[in-house]
């Protein structure tokens, strides 16, 4: 060895260092392959198996054949008292950080409201901006604890309900939805 450092070549490598990189490169081009497999072919049809086929997915199990909803059993016409057809506003990606995670945490939430009066449709689609500030201030002072607890959902929707209903009229019946919930 010392004779060929002497003469200018190189030292030749022991042949195992090849065989080693090639089995974990072969590993490592093993498990890409199979997640890709796994991600095309086999997650579908998983999927598919516990997924509600597919009108009933889009519309609903109370669908016709034409796409539109068919109320539900004791549902009629105009369902109940004042109630006609609902009108829905939207207000997407509301970003906070939760009390007490120091930035490190955050919260992305869409809110959804729905009322059967279209002049509350109106006052909410023309007062998103102050909505918007509103359900941010309720959010951030709740804590990472507050977002996580059993029923935590359903308590947020009851504190928005309630702060939307000063805007709309506490006798306006308005449902609260959170279509998008992150928390991360």
């Amino acid at each position: 060895m010392a004779d060929a450092a002497a003469a200018g070549e190189a030292p030749v490598a022991p042949a195992g260092g090849k065989k080693t990189g090639l089995i974990i490169g072969l590993t490592f081009a093993g498990a890409v392959l199979g997640g890709v497999a796994s991600a095309l072919f086999i997650a579908p049809k998983l999927i598919a198996r516990q997924a509600p086929p597919a009108a009933e997915a889009a519309h609903g199990p109370n669908a016709d054949a034409a796409g539109e909803a068919a109320p539900a059993e004791g549902e009629g016409e105009g369902g109940g008292e004042g109630e006609g057809e609902r009108q829905m506003v939207q207000l997407e990606n509301i970003i906070v950080n939760p009390a007490g995670s120091n930035g490190n945490r955050f919260l992305m939430t869409t809110v959804a409201f729905s009322v059967v009066d279209e002049k509350a449709q109106k006052t909410l689609s023309d007062r998103k901006v102050e909505l918007r500030d509103r359900i941010t201030t309720i959010l951030e002072t709740m804590s990472m604890a507050d977002l996580t607890a059993p029923g935590a959902r359903d308590s947020l929707k009851a504190r928005i309900g309630v702060m939307v209903g000063t805007i709309v009229g506490a006798k306006v019946p308005v449902q609260v939805f959170l279509p998008q919930f992150v928390i991360q």
